[in-house]
C-alpha cells in the first residue's frame, strides 16, 4: 500500500512546474520541478519514480520537502562542492593585491608561480596551480 501525501491544492495550482522545469539551469531542481508536475498531474509517486530513475523515497522527501517549505523545498541550496582558498569577502582585497604586483612589476607580466608566491605570502594558501589561476578567475582577472 502506498503513502498518500496531502497537498492542499491551492498549493499545487500556485506554480506551474512545467515552466520552472524549462527555465530552471540545475539538473536536479530540473528533476525535482518535473516531479512535482507528474505529482500535479495526477501520478503516484512509484510511477514518478521509475520515470525519473529515483527512488521512491525521493519523490516522496521532494513532495514533503514543496509541501513544508513551498517552492524553495525545491530549489538547490548553496554550499554544494569544494570551498575556494580565499573567500569571496576576500576576492576584492586579492584583485587589489594582483594589480599592485602587476603595477611593481619593472617589465613582463606576473605568471600563475608568482600569483602562487603572493597567495602563499600573504593568506596563507598552499594550493596548486591551476586553483591558483581558478581564483584569478573568480577574480576576473583572467
Amino acid at each position: 500500500m502506498e503513502t498518500t501525501i496531502l497537498i492542499p491544492e491551492e498549493l499545487l495550482e500556485k506554480h506551474d512546474f512545467t515552466k520552472l522545469y524549462k527555465f530552471s539551469k540545475h539538473p536536479r531542481e530540473k528533476n525535482r520541478f518535473l516531479a512535482l508536475s507528474h505529482f500535479k498531474e495526477g501520478k503516484a509517486p512509484r510511477e514518478i519514480a521509475a520515470l525519473l530513475r529515483v527512488t521512491r523515497n525521493t519523490v516522496y522527501t521532494w513532495i514533503r520537502n514543496f509541501k513544508t517549505h513551498g517552492i524553495d523545498g525545491l530549489k538547490e541550496k548553496p554550499g554544494r562542492g569544494k570551498k575556494a582558498f580565499i573567500p569571496d569577502s576576500e576576492t576584492a582585497a586579492f584583485r587589489s593585491a594582483v594589480l599592485e604586483l602587476q603595477a611593481g612589476r619593472s617589465g613582463g607580466v606576473i605568471i600563475g608561480k608568482d600569483v602562487l608566491r603572493l597567495m602563499k605570502d600573504k593568506y596563507g594558501v598552499d594550493c596548486s596551480l591551476k586553483s591558483a589561476y581558478n581564483h584569478l578567475k573568480r577574480a576576473r582577472l583572467v
